[in-house]
């Protein structure tokens, strides 16, 4: 009985909208689904097979409620360099792969982790992939017949080899597509049983009818066979499978990606929270499905999404109706992809591609930071100029450099002498000859770990100079502390104690102590009282005044 009232209240509050939301975003779907298949190299039926089992999949299964999954722009490159490297069958090897990997990612709760990928990578990233689409595009743009080719300079090379025999007819359907993309929105918005309409269907429409009038002999999408895909087994060969492990996870890493912040950018248009776990298993399943329905690797689309929330959707049951209704149009429709014109797709995915050229995030970084500019750039190249996974790879090891470098400059050694004497922990030095005779306070400011120890170095080899019998680190301020840390931190210690110096552990963060305590020979010294261990500057300066004062009286 519950159940029936929260169907008919679905049905009362929501199915309308949810109803308009998914027709328009299939709608919107329809063309893109087309276009990234041809651009990824693949028939275009792949890529409607696609958005119909990934946008009904992850929509009933995903962390986001209003995400829209298939075919997106960021995964047509890498599934063209799969497909060149392994052919069909490693493709679909792949996107299963990846599919396994993404479900792995939710499993361990990895989906925040995803979302600390630094910003100058995704921009490199997304950049390069849009330059990629850009250029893929300009044969079709010009009405050459020339089949998809791994690397931009093998279709820059083709296309003006070919130059002789381009088509005007071709340029003007892609340069009007690319106008009326453009403007017809602005002109629609005043139109009020229109404004709904999608640009992208008007401009569908009038291109196909051109061509069936009026006979234009251009290079055409071609028929699409009615009917639901067939289902095929997958080759899980060990050899192949091993091959095509590298690019399974950069497919998956990708996707990842996209899809996270595709359900961040939702949840800042409609005031929402998504589970990113739960959109990252959701993914993974789509994934691991599509190969045995010859789909192409997926994820969820920002600019479907944000249609699918424009036009009001409530729930969930929007993106299965887009789903639905592409199902449909798939069974009856095919044939009339016969008379859609390349240059049309050309025109829609060179607005696409530029649009992920994103040329404000690449002056801001500019201006920030030189270092973040060149992880930025050196990423856009590598994703231009080689393959992504090989970019992917270098980007995020990139990251760890650039981060290393950043905790490296984060960490400082200083001497009390740099602070005011007259206050805090100073003020009780000076205002005492035998502690300032012979007390040294370090205050260590950053994460002890091996990138630190140069500067740790350098100002213990000032301390040795000046041989004070105590000396005191201060500890507060270091969030973390590495193996490498405590190694140092030991051979410190008994180096002091060889020159008959005490070692004074000050201030000392709980997680730092528990990776020191769990150190045994560290332990052990701690026992021996060859390190001591206070809570404060101030108790270990106390306990040295009250030491020196006892041994005064003997």
């Amino acid at each position: 009985m519950e159940k029936q009232n929260k169907l008919s209240q679905y049905f009362k509050e929501s199915f309308t909208s949810d109803l308009k939301a998914g027709f328009i975003t299939a709608v919107v779907a329809l063309p893109l689904a087309i276009a990234f298949a041809i651009a990824s190299g693949v028939e275009p039926q792949m890529g409607l097979y696609t958005a119909v089992i990934a946008g009904m999949l992850v929509s009933a299964n995903g962390g986001s409620k209003y995400s829209i999954t298939g075919p997106t722009g960021a995964m047509t490159v890498i599934i063209l360099s799969t497909l060149h490297g392994f052919g069909l069958e490693g493709l679909f090897l792949a996107g299963f792969l990846a599919g396994v990997f993404q479900i792995l990612f939710g499993i361990l709760k990895l989906g925040k982790v995803v979302k600390y990928i630094p910003l100058p990578v995704i921009s490199g990233f997304t950049s390069g992939i849009g330059a990629i689409i850009l250029i893929g595009q300009i044969p079709n743009a010009l009405g050459l017949v020339i089949p998809s080719k791994e690397h931009v300079w093998e279709t820059l090379y083709a296309v003006i080899s070919s130059l002789d025999l381009l088509d005007t007819t071709a340029i003007m359907i892609c340069l009007a597509t690319i106008l009326l993309l453009l403007y017809l929105p602005g002109l629609m918005a005043r139109i009020r049983y229109i404004n709904s309409l999608p640009p992208s269907i008007i401009a569908l429409v009038l291109s196909i009818l051109m061509v069936f009038y009026f006979k234009i002999q251009i290079p055409l999408v071609g028929s699409i066979p009615a009917g639901l895909p067939q289902i095929q087994m997958l080759n899980f060969n060990l050899e192949m499978l091993m091959a095509v492990l590298p690019a399974a996870f950069t497919i998956a890493l990708l996707g990842a990606i996209e899809a996270l912040l595709c359900a961040v950018v939702c949840d800042g248009m409609t005031n929402s929270k998504h589970d990113s776990n739960r959109e990252l298993v959701g993914q993974g399943v789509a994934n691991m499905v599509l190969p045995f329905f010859s789909g192409i690797p997926c994820t969820a689309a920002i600019a479907r999404s944000a249609v699918n929330i424009r036009e009001g959707a409530k729930t969930q049951i929007s993106g299965i109706i887009h789903a639905l209704i592409l199902l449909t149009i798939l069974l009856f429709l095919g044939p009339v992809a016969a008379f859609i014109p390349k240059a049309y797709l050309a025109g829609v995915l060179i607005l696409v591609s530029l649009r992920m050229i994103n040329i404000t995030e690449f002056k801001t970084t500019m201006h920030i930071s030189k270092m973040d500019t060149t992880v930025l750039i050196v990423t856009f190249l590598l994703t231009v100029l080689t393959d992504l996974v090989f970019a992917v790879q270098m980007g995020m090891f990139l990251s760890i450099i650039l981060l290393f470098i950043r905790l490296t400059n984060v960490i400082d050694v200083q001497t009390m002498e740099n602070y005011d004497k007259t206050k805090g922990i100073n003020a009780t030095i000076f205002a005492d000859p035998y502690l300032e005779k012979n007390v040294s306070v370090y205050t260590i400011n950053g994460p002890f770990f091996f990138g630190a120890m140069n500067v740790f170095e350098s100002k213990i080899n000032e301390h040795m100079t000046i041989s004070k019998p105590h000396i005191i680190l201060r500890m507060r301020y270091v969030p973390f502390i590495d193996t490498t840390g405590i190694e140092r931190l030991k051979s410190f210690i008994k180096s002091s104690k060889k020159m008959h110096q005490k070692v004074y552990l000050t201030s000392i963060q709980p997680e730092v102590m528990k990776r020191i305590e769990s150190d045994l020979e560290l332990t052990e010294l701690m026992e021996k009282q060859h390190v001591h261990v206070c809570d404060s500057t101030q108790e270990a300066l106390a306990f040295l005044k009250k030491k020196y004062e006892n041994e005064k009286k003997i």
